[in-house]
């Protein structure tokens, strides 16, 4: 069900994807597809709901930044590298703490539908007195080609899954 919702989502903003480009050679580029991140889905917030309900109090936040992306051509198929950074903070950084955070690649042929989604999960750890982490993550996708190598119209976005709460939050700091 979850995963329906994020595949709903990730349909709603397609248009409003950010980054788009690739970062190789003239003659690759011209293959490689758009790769963005997903804007609703760049921040993920820890929130923490009062007892009243009527405010809440955000405990962890961490934002997707800095993509770097690598295209390679062979017949075979594209691989296209991704590197970006998880910059994240603690609201209070008084006790050390690891958070889990899933974040998700997917693969858009030109009609719009999904080819592939994978989710990846990476730990963020804050020592003791540490109010911020910066972690790079890195990824390969590789979408496989029967000879033709053109794949211009294709897009491969990079958001976190995000639960319904966590996506009205940040539609809302919009």
């Amino acid at each position: 069900m979850a995963s329906q919702k994020i595949t709903r989502v990730l349909f709603q903003i397609l248009i409003t994807c950010l980054g788009f480009g690739c970062a190789s050679s003239s003659n690759e580029m011209a293959y490689c597809p758009k790769v963005g991140v997903i804007s609703d889905l760049d921040r993920v917030p820890k929130i923490e709901v009062a007892a009243s309900q009527s405010k809440s109090n955000i405990l962890f936040s961490s934002k997707i930044q800095r993509l770097r992306i690598k295209c390679t051509t062979n017949t075979d198929g594209i691989t296209i590298s991704i590197v970006f950074d998880l910059f994240s903070k603690l609201s209070r950084y008084d006790i050390p703490i690891d958070a889990d955070l899933r974040y998700l690649i997917a693969t858009i042929d030109p009609n719009d539908q999904i080819l592939a989604k994978e989710v990846y999960k990476t730990t963020v750890s804050f020592m003791d007195g540490i109010q911020t982490a910066r972690n790079t993550q890195e990824v390969e996708v590789f979408i496989p080609s029967l000879g033709e190598i053109d794949f211009r119209n294709h897009k491969v976005l990079v958001g976190f899954e995000l639960t319904e709460v966590q996506l009205q939050h940040n539609r809302g700091i919009r």
